[in-house]
This record gives C-alpha cells, structure tokens and sequence, in this order.
C-alpha cells in the first residue's frame, strides 16, 4: 500500500469530474461497439496527469492520433475541434445528448461513430462518441474520453508501481490475482458505486469516477453531514468539466473512512458547484494497483496488510 498524498499535492492539481450523461435519443440508434480481436491483452505505458490516466488511440484508416482520458463514469466523448476534418467520424444526424455535468452545468451536443478505433493492437468498431460542443475546446492537452461503453468491452489493471495499463479479456490472463481481494463495489447502468461509512456513522453511496482526480466529493450538505468539528481548509481552485470550467473555494478535510470490512484515511472535499457524490482516482493511487473487470463486475485491490 501506498503512504497517503499529503493535503499539498490536492493544493497543487486542479479538479475534473465528469458525470454520467442522459441522451435525447430519436429513431436512429446508436450501434454498440465491437472489439477485436475477441481474446486479447494489451500492456503499455500510461500517463498519469492531473486530467488522469491518459492513453493514444488512433482513428480510422489515417490512424489520426488522440489523446483520450479513462473515465468509466462518463459516455465517450470528443472536443469538437478534435474531429471537425476527421473523415474516420460520422455524424448522427437525428442523434443528440441532454445532460448536466458534475457541477450542475447544462450541455448538449451531436452524437457520432468512429468507425475504427485503435489502441496498441486492438481495435474498437463502431465506437460511438458524444460531441462536446467548441466551449469544452480548452487548452488542454487530451482530445476527450474513453468512457464506460468502451470500458466495458473488457478488464483493465491500472499498475500505478510501474506505470503500465493492461487491457484484457479475461481475468485468468492476469497474473497473482491470489494476492488481492474483492472491493465492495457494484455495477450498474453506466456506474460502479458502493457504501462508504465515514467516522461519524453517516452512510453514503458513491460512485466511483475516474475522471475525478481527487479522493472523495460530496455536495455541501452532504459534506456538512459528515465533516462535523473536524478542522478544514478552504483553497481556490481549478474545477473543470467536460463542458466548462469555474474558479471555485474547495474545502477539505480528513477523515477515517469504513469500504467494507477496510478503514481508510481519506480526504473529503466539497464546493458550491458540486451536485455528485464521487470517489476519485487520488483514493487508488495510494495502492500499488487497481483492477476493474467489467466482464465479470468486479474491482480488486491488492489484500490489506494488517
């Protein structure tokens, strides 16, 4: 196990979430994406930023180079800059999406297919991406989201000891699965969320998103719920969504939270903006690895040592 982040690397990085996203869906149908080969394992190198776990893929025949996020709690998506002379991309023209992100933002867009996908030795067909409208065009350096139907197609260890991402069919194929446990986790429609005890014996479920880069999120009177006496800091920050980005106090605290039969030290943390209850990236780096097996609705953590 990891050694805890200390509240100056929070200081340091600024926030992402993103939220499941609800679409307007007419008579034309989005097709569900493919992947081949159908057994496969991949094992590359990943970049982890303050925008999260970042991988190259590459489109179409042209093999047109974006850099994409992992973010299981979101659909896939693309800037709409990203795309705009990508003839790999096609349009729905009777397909949209409705939504509001993780801080209450409205946004709204076209829907698309890429009709080849690569990543390393993979390729996902039909792969459907929703069109961020041109204000989620920021300066920033990836292209979009490889979101939960993507996921899905398959297992991914996330090795933050090593820095190696592998993709995989089957769960067999990774070695010294004997070393870890189950992490009391369930799958749902486009989410993974579980029960979190936090030190006062308030209960509540979260979801967890790895296009959130923190460790827990809750909206402010859910953070008023557990928070109580304990000392926080308040800090201005960068909070960013797919559609948007706010200048916001975020404030934080420290707390021991129950996952099951675990206890964790956890930063808690909340602003004004925020409508989600999250658990982010930050609370699995502090494991030497984390698997989600989406084929069998699972997520695995290396056994606690007591």
């Amino acid at each position: 196990m990891r050694p805890i982040q200390s509240p100056f690397y929070l200081v340091s990085s600024f926030l992402f979430a993103c939220t499941a996203i609800i679409f307007g869906c007419s008579s034309e149908s989005v097709s569900r994406p493919a992947i081949v080969p159908r057994h496969f394992k991949v094992e590359v190198p990943f970049l982890l930023t303050s925008r999260g776990i970042i991988i190259n893929t590459y489109w179409g025949p042209k093999r047109t180079h974006h850099v994409l996020c992992l973010d299981n709690y979101s659909p896939s998506w693309i800037r709409k800059g990203a795309i705009q002379y990508d003839n790999s991309f096609v349009r729905l023209k009777k397909q949209t999406f409705k939504t509001t992100t993780a801080d209450g933002t409205a946004v709204a867009g076209e829907v698309g297919i890429c009709d080849s996908l690569r990543f390393e030795d993979l390729t996902f067909l039909n792969a459907p991406f929703y069109v961020m409208p041109a204000q989620a065009d920021g300066k920033e350096n990836d292209d979009g989201v490889v979101g939960s139907e993507l996921m899905a197609q398959g297992i991914w260890k996330i090795d933050f000891r090593s820095s190696v991402l592998t993709f995989t069919s089957t769960i067999d194929s990774l070695p010294g699965m004997n070393a870890t446990e189950v992490f009391p986790a369930s799958f749902t429609e486009g989410s993974i969320e579980l029960g979190v005890k936090f030190s006062n014996d308030v209960e509540q479920s979260i979801a967890i998103d790895l296009g959130f880069n923190g460790d827990f999120l809750l909206p402010a009177d859910a953070f008023k719920n557990v928070s109580g006496q304990r000392k926080s800091f308040t800090e201005t920050k960068k909070f960013s969504t797919p559609a948007s980005w706010n200048i916001v106090n975020v404030t934080t605290t420290l707390d021991t939270v129950q996952i099951g039969h675990n206890w964790y030290f956890a930063f808690v943390s909340t602003s004004d903006t925020v409508k989600e209850r999250l658990l982010g990236l930050q609370f699995f780096r502090r494991f030497d690895y984390v698997i989600f097996d989406f084929i069998n609705e699972r997520v695995y953590l290396p056994k606690k040592v007591w």
